[in-house]
């Protein structure tokens, strides 16, 4: 239940990524639960014939030049209340006229000022004509508009959770198995004493790795196999390196339960909710002959729905139907300020203002949006209230003051705008579903197949249990080390004299009595260690250029070891998904590449440098 309100927490924060497109075609719902999933589903609605989209007449009406048609689908998009006109607004935007690529990508962007990819296509176009500042706050603009527009928030959770699942297991598990390599040799031999001191080398690593494996053989998978390295890392590791390995130990548990249900949810949460895919289907102007049926069929006890199938009314010029939708929402919904708004837009235009007012008043109580006291003051205006006017136009300006302009500049008294799809219903269904349903954990599935794999308790419980026990079989026994000068294996039960777990016997006597050892014979030693050093520098130096985390564990700094990774692999996802794991869907466009680029570039800089300190700390020891 906590982590259910985690991602439901999560979701909320980010405001939530996944495509509408995307998620129509990937769509996993039982037709024996939706019987509206294909276009030959069950009539079960009165469906009034549609008249032609308002949108298209629109579009083949207007002169055939793009500034004509913009100025009258830019009318009909702020009157009507319509979303993003991504279809003319992207033919607008790749229109033939090369002259001044800028103008036609500012009506495109008037079309569709919620697409993060026409304002990037905007941006673009003005730094090539020179104009640097407003590229510059087009770029802005084009971040300001991933922060409003549900879908492409929804893709960005989607695609983010599942680069952080990546980052944080590939990391996580690839320390325990730099730290299980580290000591993996001096492991090998202490268990091959416990059997015979004769016993062979390759004996003493087979006998190892089988221990090490022995998860597998139970149904535990991978992280049974990493909960031995962690294992065997804690038993040899010294208290900085086991810091880490706790660090690395809890990353491995967040990605395998917490982050594993984000991603989880985020790819498959609204595929459980048909009536949110219809009712995205609407906004985005693609909906199916399926999408409107069960839309109509759940207005009646949906409020999403009822709405969508509004809007849908309103875009296809079917005043009546819009307003007996309205009307029901206010009966069922009195505090749906959208409806009031939308009703006293309807009696406005028929010319009764004085219902209007009423309308427009109590909307304006519940909603702060610059179109409704735009709407509000041509009200006042109408009915010669100048002083009211004044005031509420001036509101209007200080919510939304490029709403406005954009409302004013057609300089129409009659003119009022409808209150778009409230998408804030759909963002709190999500919310709900978070909260309801439990997500299909497969990565869980996959990597921890076994008990490990059930609870974030049970994992986490295996790995403070395995810590504990390795804390007190490390003190059973001596361990077995090589030295640093020369490369000798040190052993209390192999040799009669140990002077440290970092030198040994010859070593200490070359360096400390220096008088008690042949002049010739000491510096032939030395050359020949020093040459080795040279050897062994170059081979540190070329592992930590080409194995991540390598560099770290060369200048026994874990900490180094952990981060380096931890980069490296956000450098990764970031190369093979450069715009996302998961299809953009036609929202993105350039901006895609930018959003994961900057966070790639960064992660390159900060591995390089972590890499360098990482070799400059090795030549210091």
């Amino acid at each position: 239940m906590a982590f259910r309100h985690l991602l439901a927490l999560l979701i909320f924060s980010v405001a939530v990524g996944a495509p509408a497109l995307v998620w129509a075609q990937n769509t996993a719902v039982d037709p024996v639960d939706d019987p509206w999933l294909t276009d030959q589903g069950p009539v079960v609605a009165t469906l009034v014939a549609p008249r032609e989209d308002r949108v298209m007449a629109t579009w083949q009406q207007a002169p055939p030049r793009s500034h004509a048609r913009t100025a009258e689908l830019l009318r009909l998009r702020l009157e009507s209340g319509l979303g993003d006109l991504v279809a003319p607004a992207n033919v607008v935007l790749t229109d033939p006229a090369t002259e001044s690529p800028e103008v036609f990508s500012e009506l495109a962007r008037d079309l569709a000022p919620g697409m993060p990819s026409i304002q990037m296509a905007h941006a673009r176009a003005l730094w090539k004509a020179g104009d640097i500042g407003g590229s510059v706050r087009a770029a802005i603009q084009s971040g300001t508009a991933i922060l409003f527009n549900l879908a492409v928030q929804l893709w960005i959770l989607e695609n983010v959770a599942f680069l952080l699942l990546v980052v944080v297991l590939a990391s996580s598990l690839g320390f325990l198995l730099l730290a299980g390599l580290q000591v993996f040799s001096h492991a090998a031999h202490d268990l091959g004493d416990l059997l015979s001191s004769r016993t062979p080398g390759f004996a003493r690593a087979a006998a190892l790795a089988g221990l090490l494996l022995l998860p597998l053989c139970f149904g535990e998978g991978l992280i049974g196999v990493a909960l031995s390295l962690f294992a065997l890392a804690f038993v040899y590791g010294k208290s900085n390196q086991r810091s880490v390995l706790v660090i690395a130990a809890a990353l491995l548990v967040i990605g395998l339960h917490p982050l594993a249900q984000l991603v989880s949810g985020a790819t498959s949460i609204a595929e459980r909710d048909p009536v949110l895919l219809s009712a995205f289907a609407v906004v985005g102007g693609v909906e199916s002959p399926a999408d409107i049926e069960r839309l109509e069929a759940a207005a009646a006890n949906d409020l999403a729905a009822a709405h969508a199938v509004a809007y849908r009314a309103r875009r296809f010029g079917q005043i009546e139907e819009s307003r007996a939708h309205l009307e029901s929402i206010s009966e069922r919904f009195p505090s749906d300020g959208i409806a009031l708004a939308n009703r006293a837009n309807i009696a406005m235009r028929e010319g009764d203002s004085e219902v209007a007012l009423g309308y427009y008043e109590d909307a304006a109580h519940l909603v702060e949006s610059p179109e409704l006291f735009f709407s509000l003051s041509q009200a006042y205006a109408s009915s010669f209230r100048m002083e009211e006017y004044e005031t509420t136009l001036s509101r209007a300006q200080q919510i939304g003051d490029d709403e406005v302009t954009a409302l004013s500049a057609f300089d129409d008294a009659d003119l009022v705008a409808d209150l778009g799809y409230p998408t804030e219903l759909l963002r709190s269904r999500l919310i709900q579903l978070a909260l309801s349903v439990e997500p299909k954990v497969t990565v869980a599935e996959m990597l921890a197949p076994g008990l490990l794999g059930q609870e974030w308790m049970v994992t986490s419980g295996a790995f403070v249990a395995v810590a504990l026990a390795s804390l007190l079989v490390s003190r059973r026994f001596d361990h077995a080390s090589l030295c640093t000068r020369c490369g000798h294996r040190i052993c209390t039960r192999c040799e009669d004299t140990v002077w440290s777990d970092d030198i040994c016997e010859d070593c200490h006597h070359l360096f400390q009595y220096p008088e008690a050892t042949d002049p010739s014979l000491r510096m032939a030693r030395l050359q020949a260690l020093s040459e080795r050093e040279v050897k062994i520098s170059r081979v540190w130096l070329f592992l930590s250029v080409v194995f991540p985390g390598a560099a770290g564990i060369g200048a026994k700094r874990p900490d180094f070891a952990m981060f380096g990774l931890l980069l490296f692999a956000m450098v990764a996802v970031w190369l093979i998904w450069p715009a996302g794991p998961f299809e953009d869907p036609l929202m993105m466009g350039a901006v895609a590449s930018v959003f994961f680029a900057v966070p790639g570039v960064l992660a390159l800089l900060g591995y390089a440098g972590v890499t360098a300190a990482s070799v400059v700390a090795r030549k210091n020891l």
